[in-house]
């Protein structure tokens, strides 16, 4: 095909001499200028073998196609894809390979690349994105050209840290492009985005609308629809499949309106998209006190200006922004993924591939205070020990796709022989669960003591309903279909290293699924739960369980509740069966000097996990700090 001149297009001798003569080199180009897909196709025709990272899935597999399509070749040769999910490429012959950004995957590629002489060039994408991915793989980077590997690295973004960043590696020269060849008009706000929408769409634009999450990319949609427009409206979020997403790029002769996510804030390029709506805001994982909570919140100027240049790609665009918050009280960049995330996946991948988390230098420096917090979880979970190390059950976990927790549940389950039923499980908590908070449950399980189970048994119900019916009765159609194609890759990934099957035994399920969870134990008060710093947590309303006794589940926050969700009632006794390494024995704890004793009493206790399960006051007259306790009450009865 003959190819658009874009703005990048005359900086490819400075690229390429560049990246010759540098270990890392910067590439600041503005929306539009074409680095996601003329950078690759640059370096590929300078004999380079390229690997290219994207943030999503989505824009992995679109980049992609597009690359082989200016490249003249079929996608799945020279050009191809490979993500945690999905793949088309040639081990053989595919010299340009885009794919998700996870560090294991690169690892792999870079680690096991075909034989030859080619040098290798690693192209990190979008690095304004800020997901721990991201800032993982660059810390990663950093360390093995430290020591001696021999691949480059590009960095690329719209909008970022450019200096940041070049003084981060070393003093890497940094490259910048001008962006768009077309005007974006920034528009005033009207009364409400969906008036902005109608009458955009009525002066024959096409139109897209960022919203920040699935509820309200249906409402806006259906409420658009309403007006009787002769335009075509299209949802557009992550969860969708791929032949529902790329509606999205088709052109109808009329105009039409995407209504997305932030799916579409990057990389992926919607050609004939000339205005933009934007609410301005978006949910987004935040870690507050130790817990991962989705929060509603206005979006950075970055994220702003990427969304902004979403518009005027092949004519003149407009934007328009609904952001509630003032500009000046907007972040200049988004938090960094890796601040306001747990880290126990990252602290254990990284001891996998024997790299201490707390030794390696991150771009965005976590605190130290969360790593550690990340070594207990990992510690009652029984993947580290005391020293650090990975323990084989680590080993097992580290290696599975899916999180901490659940991975954990799955070694356990093996153990136990009920490894299939406990895969249906995870497959349904990587979803966050299949039922809408509509779903009567009680249809479809007689279960009360585990959510988990619950779920299990609706998945399963569920195969032998119709899509409607199963809205019908409150099944999330999407989820459940995600659920059974994780399963189905979690199958997939431990064929040969496990034991499947299953006895059905519903407690040893319920006992797998509580190993997991070792690290969110609660005391149960019927719809109340609290943790061991007395915090109180509301059971979600779509439970199935009442507390009674000691709970696990999966703690999550909104802007309005602290909630406890999937959870399973537990028997303490069993919990240390299952755990005996979290039982301690604590004295002299709470020492005082006691006048009717007349000498120090302390509380000897029996500890599990931090919950105190009993205590007993007894006289201490060895206490180390005796002496001072005596003193200091003789001091106070003389005031």
């Amino acid at each position: 095909m003959k190819l658009v001149s874009l703005p990048i297009d005359c900086k490819k001798d400075e690229i390429l001499a560049a990246v010759l003569g540098n270990p890392v080199v910067i590439i600041e180009a503005e929306t539009g200028a074409g680095k996601s897909t003329r950078v690759p196709q640059m370096l590929l025709s300078a004999g380079y073998d390229v690997v290219v990272t994207q943030p999503r899935r989505l824009a992995a597999r679109t980049v992609a196609s597009r690359v082989a399509e200016e490249c003249g070749v079929k996608l799945g040769g020279l050009v191809g894809f490979r993500t945690g999910e999905d793949k088309n490429f040639d081990s053989a012959e595919t010299e340009c390979l885009f794919v998700t950004d996870g560090l294991a995957l690169i690892r792999e590629i870079l680690g096991h690349g075909r034989k030859g002489t080619k040098q290798r060039v690693l192209i990190i994408d979008e690095v304004h994105e800020q997901n721990i991915n991201i800032d993982v793989l660059m810390a990663w980077c950093k360390r093995e050209q430290s020591l001696g590997a021999t691949f480059k690295i590009v960095c690329m973004s719209a909008t970022m840290k450019a200096k940041e960043l070049a003084q981060y590696f070393n003093a890497a020269p940094v490259i910048s492009v001008p962006g768009r060849t077309f005007p974006v008009e920034h528009l005033d706000s009207g009364v409400s985005m969906l008036e902005d929408a109608v009458a955009l769409l009525e002066a024959g634009r096409n139109v897209l609308v960022f919203q920040p999450g699935k509820a309200e990319i249906l409402d806006f949609v259906e409420r658009l629809k309403v007006y009787g427009l002769n335009a075509v409206i299209l949802p557009l979020f992550g969860e969708m499949t791929a032949d529902e997403q790329g509606k999205c790029f088709k052109t109808y002769g009329r105009p039409k309106c995407v209504v997305s996510t932030n799916v579409a804030q990057t990389s992926v390029t919607i050609a004939d998209i000339d205005a933009v709506i934007d609410s301005g805001m978006e949910r987004r994982i935040e870690l507050v006190d130790g817990v991962e909570g989705l929060y509603l919140r206005p979006i950075s100027k970055a994220d702003s200006a990427q969304r902004r240049g979403r518009a005027g790609r092949t004519k003149p665009g407009v934007y328009i922004d609904h952001c509630p918050e003032d500009d000046e009280f907007r972040t200049d960049y988004p938090v960094a993924e890796i601040l306001r995330s747990r880290l126990d996946q990252t602290v254990l991948r990284l001891a996998e591939a024997h790299i201490d988390a707390e030794a390696l230098e991150f771009f965005h420096q976590p605190d130290v205070s969360e790593i550690h917090a990340a070594r207990r979880a990992l510690l009652v979970l029984g993947c580290m020990d005391t020293a650090g190390m990975v323990t084989d059950i680590g080993h097992k976990v580290a290696r599975m796709p899916v999180s901490v927790q659940y991975a954990r549940m799955i070694v356990e389950a093996e153990e136990r022989g009920v490894l299939d039923d406990v895969l249906t499980i995870a497959a349904i908590l990587e979803q966050r669960g299949i039922t809408e908070r509509t779903c009567r449950i009680q249809q479809f399980t007689k279960e009360h003591e585990s959510d988990c189970l619950a779920q299990m048994d609706v998945y399963w119900a569920a195969r032998e309903l119709d899509n409607e019916t199963k809205r019908l009765y409150g099944i999330h159609v999407k989820r459940y279909y995600e659920a059974v194609k994780r399963r189905k890759l979690l199958v997939e990934s431990l064929q040969g290293k496990v034991r499947f099957g299953t006895t059905g035994d519903r407690d040893d399920i319920m006992r797998s699924v509580s190993v997991g969870m070792l690290d969110n134990v609660y005391r149960g008060y019927g719809l109340m739960v609290r943790d061991t710093t007395g915090v109180t947590r509301e059971i979600a309303k779509e439970s199935v369980c009442r507390a009674s006794g000691m709970v696990v589940g999966i703690p999550f926050d909104t802007d309005r509740k602290q909630l406890l969700t999937m959870v399973t009632n537990v028997d303490l006794d069993e919990l240390i069966a299952l755990a005996p390494h979290l039982l301690r024995s604590e004295e002299g704890v709470d020492a005082r000097y006691d006048p009717a004793w007349d000498t120090v009493v302390s509380n000897k206790r029996r500890v599990f996990n931090r919950i105190q399960l009993e205590s007993e006051e007894q006289p201490d007259a060895e206490h180390p700090h005796a002496a001072g306790l005596f003193a200091s009450w003789v001091a106070e009865q003389m005031i």
